[in-house]
C-alpha cells in the first residue's frame, strides 16, 4: 500500500484569522488540533520565527554561565534541558498517522481531534512555542470555508492569501510535507449538471500553492461538486440528493526524491505530440497566467494529455476546440510526479432506498479522471500514478464498470467495497431498503473486477497490474469467490496473504486456442461444460456466469461479452431447526436459441419467505432476445421474446409467448404479460399488440447462424 499520510496536522483559518488570545495581541491565525496531537498555532507575537533549534532561547530560563550552580535546588527542572533534547521530547508526543481513517466513511471533521497535547505546549512559553511550531506545521492544513462553484468569479488565489502571509512571516513553508485541504460547500449546486463548465478556474490556484510549497502527501476533503472543480474533472450533480456522502477523500502522494518542477516523467514528456495550432495557444495563454509562475514547468494547458495514463481512450493531435481544451487537463494531477493515488467515494447505501436506483448517476470525479466519461477524449489521472486504491460502501455496479474498464497502467491496485465499521447496524442508513441489493450490488462489482484481473491472458492495463488487495477479506463471501478465480484461472496469479493477490509473469498460462467457444478458462472449468459440437453454444470469453453447476443451457444459445449471469444465487429453505439448507441446486435454466446481448444480466428473483431471504430460479424458454445492458429479474420468461436494449424486468415477472419489450422499459415487480402484447414505458405498460406479421422475426435460428464460433 502507499506510504501513510502520517503525523500531525495544523491548520490556517482564512475566516478566524481576526481572534485574539488572552495573552496575545497580535491577531495572527486561528487554528485546530488534529488527530495527530498537534497544537495547531494559535496566534503568535509579531516576532516570532522559527530559527533553528540550537539558536532557541528561553527568555523565562536563561542557561546559567559556565562555572556557576545551576540553581539553589538540588535538582534540574525541564527548563534546564538543552532545546535539542526539549524538541525531542515534544516529538514523542505525535500521534499515530491518520491513514487508517481514510478508509472509512468520509467526514469533514477527520482532521479534529479532542486531545491536543502540543497545541497546549505551545500555550506555556515562548521557547516551548518556537520548538513545537515545526512539529506543528510540518503536516499542515488549510480551512476553505463555504466554496461554492458559485464563487469561482472570484479569484480562487484569494483563498491562499491568509495561509501564505502567516506561513511565510514565520517561516514554515519549507516545513510542510504534507498538506490538508478541508473545503466545505458545494450543496448549493449538487443539483446541477456540471460537466460543462469551465474546470480549469483552479489552475491558478494550484499553481500559486505549489509555487510555495512542496509537499509529498496531499490530501483533500471536498464535496464531490468542489472536488471536480479542484481536479477539473466534470461531475453530473443532478442524482446527488441521492447519496448520504457530504464529502469525499481524494489523496495523491509522491516519493521524497522525486523533483519539485517535475510535473511528469522524462519519458511522458518526450512521448506527447504538443498542437501548436495558433488557438490553442492562446487559450492556454489565457488559462494559466499566474502572478508567481513556476519557472522551467511547460504550459499544461497547451498540451492535452495522449493515452499516457494507459486508459483505452485515445487523444487526438487535431485542433482543439478551445471550450473543449478546458476539459483535457488537470493541473493538480500533473503539478507533481504523483505516485500513488486513493479515492474514497464513501457511502451509496441511501441509494439503494431510492425508486429505480439503477438509473441513477453517482457524482463523482472518477469518470473524468480516468478518461471514462462521455465528453472526454483522455484520462486526466497522471501517467506517473502506479499505485490506486478505491474505496466506497456498496457502489452501484454501473459505477464500478468505469474503473474496470478504463483501469489506467498500475502495478498495485487497492479496493474496498464494505464498510469495516458497523453502518449497516444504525437503523437510519438502512431505513427503506432491501439488504439484499446492497450484497448483490457487491458481487457484481467484483465479478466485474475478477473477469478482467484473472482474464487469460491479460489485456489492457490489467497485463502490468502486479499486485492486487481487497479490503474485504474479512468479509468471506467476497473473498471466497475472489479465491474461486483463483483456482480456476490459473494465469500466474497466487495468495500472497489475506486479501492479497499477487502475480508472478513468468507463471502466465498460455492464450487459449483460438475456436475455443467453451469459453474463458478461468470461468469454465472443462468438467462443467459439454463441448460446443455437442450443445452448439457460442460463449464469449468476457463473459462473467458464476455458478455454472447451477445454470442449464439448452444448446446453440449465444452469450456475448460482459453478460453476467447469477449461477450463485439458489434456493434457500427454513428447516424446523431454524438453520437453512439448499434447495434443489438450479439458479437459472435457459433454453434453446437464446441470444443475451453485450453487458446484460441475469439475476434470479428473491424475496423473504418465513423468516429467510430467498432465491428462486429464473426460466426462460426458446427463441429469447435480451437487448445490451438490460437486467432481467424475472420468473418466467416464455418462448418468441424479445426484449430491447437497457430494459429492467422486476422481480418474479412472468412473461408469456410472443412478447415484445420496447428499449428503455422498466417492467414492475410481479407484472404477468399475456402473450402477443407490446410494452413499454416507465413503469411498463401494454401499448399494443404483436401483429401477425412479425411473429416470424422472433424465430432465432437465422440470428444465431450469422454470430461467429468464438465472440470475444
Amino acid at each position: 500500500m502507499a506510504d501513510k499520510l502520517e503525523g500531525t496536522t495544523a491548520s490556517v483559518d482564512a475566516d478566524k484569522t481576526s481572534r485574539l488570545m488572552p495573552n496575545d495581541r497580535s491577531p495572527i491565525v486561528e487554528a485546530t488540533e488534529t488527530p495527530s496531537g498537534a497544537a495547531e498555532s494559535k496566534h503568535m507575537p509579531e516576532n516570532t520565527r522559527t530559527p533553528p533549534i540550537s539558536a532557541i532561547e528561553d527568555s523565562e530560563a536563561a542557561p546559567n554561565e559556565p562555572g556557576t550552580s545551576k540553581s539553589k535546588s538540588n535538582y534540574s527542572t525541564i527548563a534546564d534541558l538543552p532545546n535539542e533534547l526539549l524538541s525531542y521530547i515534544f516529538g514523542l508526543l505525535d500521534s499515530p498517522p491518520l491513514s487508517a481513517d481514510l478508509h472509512d466513511e468520509p467526514t469533514f471533521d477527520l482532521t479534529n481531534a479532542d486531545i491536543a497535547d502540543l497545541k497546549t505546549i505551545s500555550y506555556v512559553s515562548k521557547r516551548w512555542r518556537e520548538a513545537v511550531l515545526p512539529l506543528l506545521f510540518k503536516h499542515a492544513r488549510l480551512l476553505v470555508a463555504d466554496l461554492e462553484l458559485s464563487l469561482a468569479v472570484r479569484n480562487p488565489k484569494e483563498e491562499l492569501r491568509p495561509f501564505m502571509e502567516f506561513m511565510t512571516k514565520h517561516d514554515l513553508l519549507r516545513m510542510i510535507t504534507t498538506l490538508v485541504i478541508v473545503a466545505k460547500g458545494g450543496t448549493k449546486t449538487a443539483g446541477q449538471d456540471l460537466t460543462k463548465l469551465k474546470l480549469d478556474m483552479f489552475a491558478d490556484f494550484w499553481l500559486s500553492l505549489f509555487d510555495a510549497v512542496d509537499p509529498v502527501g496531499l490530501l483533500i476533503i471536498a464535496h464531490p461538486v468542489v472536488l471536480g472543480a479542484f481536479t477539473s474533472c466534470g461531475i453530473i450533480g443532478v442524482d446527488a440528493w441521492n447519496f448520504d456522502c457530504p464529502c469525499h477523500y481524494l489523496r495523491l502522494q509522491r516519493p521524497l526524491d522525486s523533483s519539485k518542477y517535475s510535473r511528469v516523467n522524462d519519458e511522458a514528456v518526450a512521448s506527447l505530440n504538443y498542437p501548436t495550432t495558433n488557438k490553442a495557444q492562446k487559450v492556454s495563454k489565457q488559462s494559466t497566467s499566474v502572478q508567481n509562475p513556476i519557472d522551467n514547468i511547460p504550459d499544461l494547458l497547451k498540451y492535452p494529455p495522449s493515452n499516457l495514463s494507459g486508459t483505452d481512450s485515445e487523444a487526438t493531435n487535431a485542433e482543439i476546440d478551445p471550450e473543449q481544451l478546458t476539459l483535457q487537463i488537470s493541473t493538480l494531477f500533473n503539478i507533481r510526479p504523483w505516485s500513488s493515488i486513493t479515492l474514497n467515494e464513501g457511502s451509496f447505501i441511501k441509494l439503494y432506498s431510492t425508486y429505480e436506483f439503477w438509473l441513477r448517476k453517482a457524482p463523482s470525479i472518477l469518470s473524468d479522471m480516468l478518461g471514462a466519461g462521455e465528453q472526454r477524449t483522455g484520462a486526466l489521472i497522471s501517467p506517473t500514478i502506479r499505485e490506486m486504491s478505491y474505496i466506497g460502501m456498496f457502489p452501484m455496479a454501473s459505477h464500478f464498470d468505469r474503473l474496470t474498464r478504463h483501469l489506467p497502467r498500475l502495478d498495485r491496485l487497492y479496493v474496498q467495497l464494505v464498510p469495516r465499521n458497523n453502518i449497516l447496524d444504525t437503523p437510519s442508513k438502512v431505513a427503506h431498503l432491501e439488504m439484499q441489493d446492497l450484497w448483490m450490488e457487491r458481487n457484481s462489482c467484483y465479478a466485474l473486477l475478477m473477469r478482467e484481473l484473472f482474464n487469460a491472458p491479460p489485456t489492457r492495463n490489467y497485463k502490468y497490474l502486479q499486485v492486487f488487495e481487497s479490503g474485504d477479506a474479512a468479509d468471506k463471501d467476497a473473498w471466497d469467490m475472489a479465491v474461486e478465480y483463483i483456482k480456476r484461472a490459473k494465469n500466474g496469479w497466487r495468495v500472497a496473504g489475506d486479501g492479497v493477490f499477487e502475480r508472478d509473469s513468468k507463471d502466465l498460462a498460455p492464450e487459449p486456442k483460438e475456436g475455443d467457444e467453451g469459453g474463458d478458462p478461468s470461468l469454465f472449468p472443462k468438467t462443467e461444460l459439454t463441448s460446443p459440437q455437442d450443445t452448439g453454444n457460442k460463449v464469449s470469453r468476457r463473459s462473467q456466469i458464476i455458478g455454472t453447476t447451477n445454470i442449464i443451457l439448452g444448446g446453440k444459445t449465444v452469450i456475448q461479452a460482459e453478460v453476467i449471469i447469477r449461477g450463485d444465487l439458489l434456493r434457500t429453505y427454513p428447516s424446523s431447526s431454524g438453520h437453512e439448507k439448499q434447495g434443489k441446486p438450479v439458479a437459472v435454466a435457459i433454453g434453446r436459441y437464446c441470444f443475451f446481448s453485450k453487458g446484460c444480466e441475469l439475476r434470479p428473483p428473491g424475496k423473504l419467505y418465513k423468516g429467510t431471504f430467498s432465491h428462486y430460479p429464473l426460466k426462460i424458454a426458446d427463441h429469447v432476445f435480451v437487448g445490451p445492458g438490460s437486467v432481467i429479474e424475472a420468473a418466467l420468461i416464455g418462448s418468441h421474446v424479445n426484449i430491447g436494449s437497457n430494459c429492467v424486468v422486476g422481480k418474479f415477472t412472468i412473461i408469456k409467448d410472443f412478447v415484445k419489450i420496447l428499449d428503455g422499459t422498466v417492467v414492475p415487480p410481479n407484472m404477468v404479460i399475456p402473450s402477443f402484447s407490446i410494452v413499454a414505458g416507465r413503469p411498463g405498460r401494454v401499448v399494443g399488440e404483436v401483429a401477425e406479421g412479425e411473429i416470424d422475426g422472433f424465430d432465432l435460428r437465422e440470428v444465431y447462424r450469422t454470430v461467429g464460433n468464438a465472440s470475444t
